[in-house]
């Protein structure tokens, strides 16, 4: 399913402009996506059979493509599983917001806020921290700066050792 998603996005993509903005959404479900989609969508449809009986399902929402929120006490979807990637690195990298107010990537209106992904070098404000907005951008960038620190406390350890 990955490679017709990859393959229909491409096709799809040069039918377009150069100049339009390529959006997540057009793309189709990652295999991964459609496995946990189904998993959700079967659970609730055991969910609502079991309305008719009185029966609640035997099954673990745990397992079929939900996650508990202890804070607020409710099951949140789970849209992919921990660690896979949206989409191919190529194609991240030309997808853009194309926000266009003083304060860009700012609220859900912007595609990368809504699609909790940080902005690229395409997107308007450029990925930079002092016109970002994007929480994921911010975000991204602290754990990049806690890996680089790090990075530099295991080598001044490794200096000390000499």
């Amino acid at each position: 399913m990955s490679d017709i998603r990859y393959r229909h996005w491409i096709s799809s993509m040069g039918r377009k402009s150069a100049a339009s903005v390529h959006q997540l959404k057009t793309l189709p479900p990652t295999s991964e996506a459609f496995v946990k989609n189904v998993k959700r969508a079967h659970f609730q449809a055991c969910l609502l059979r079991s309305a008719l009986t009185g029966e609640a399902p035997d099954m673990d929402p745990l397992e079929n493509g939900w996650v508990s929120d202890d804070d607020f006490g409710v099951l949140m979807p789970v849209t992919l599983p921990p660690q896979t990637k949206i989409a191919p690195a190529a194609v991240m990298k030309l997808i853009q917001c194309g926000c266009s107010s003083e304060t860009a990537c700012s609220t859900e209106r912007c595609g990368r806020v809504a699609g909790q992904m940080s902005c690229s070098a395409f997107c308007r404000c450029r990925a930079e921290i002092r016109t970002c907005r994007n929480r994921w951008t911010l975000l991204k960038q602290r754990i990049e700066d806690a890996n680089d620190s790090d990075e530099d406390e295991s080598n001044d350890e490794d200096d000390s050792d000499d």
